[in-house]
């Protein structure tokens, strides 16, 4: 029988800034790598996420612009989603972490260290991201 690393937690946090070892706090969608995206720069992984969710382009760019991640998402709560999202957005989901861990290799080393270990995304606010808070 093969064993595999313990499970990685990676618990809801509301970080602020980059830190200089963020250990795997750098893995979370909201943890402030910013990058760019089709020629947009967004603050974070969550940033970008809900900013693509929208149809408005003011909202998009308002999303891109807020102060936190916490307050992206309530933006984009609150307007309107574009047409197919739940079918796309683990398709953007997944290019908006390869744009971060391409523009961001000291975070893609944090990841790779976790080896063959199941991530467990903690996300009280997502049933659909995380395991909502167990």
């Amino acid at each position: 029988m093969a064993s595999h690393a313990p499970a990685v937690q990676l618990y809801h946090s509301f970080p602020t800034g980059p830190v200089d070892d963020p250990g795997t706090l750098g893995l979370r969608h909201d943890y402030p790598a910013p990058i760019t995206v089709d020629g947009s720069n967004y603050p974070s992984v969550a940033h970008a996420y809900w900013a693509l969710s929208v149809t408005d382009p003011q909202t998009r760019l308002a999303i891109a612009a807020a102060e936190t991640a916490a307050t992206a998402r309530a933006l984009a709560t609150e307007a309107p989603r574009r047409e197919g999202w739940e079918h796309a957005r683990t398709a953007v989901m997944t290019r908006l972490l390869n744009a971060k861990y391409d523009q961001h290799p000291e975070l893609a080393e944090i990841l790779l260290a976790t080896g063959d270990a199941t991530v467990i995304y903690d996300d009280m606010n997502s049933a659909f991201w995380g395991d909502n808070a167990g």
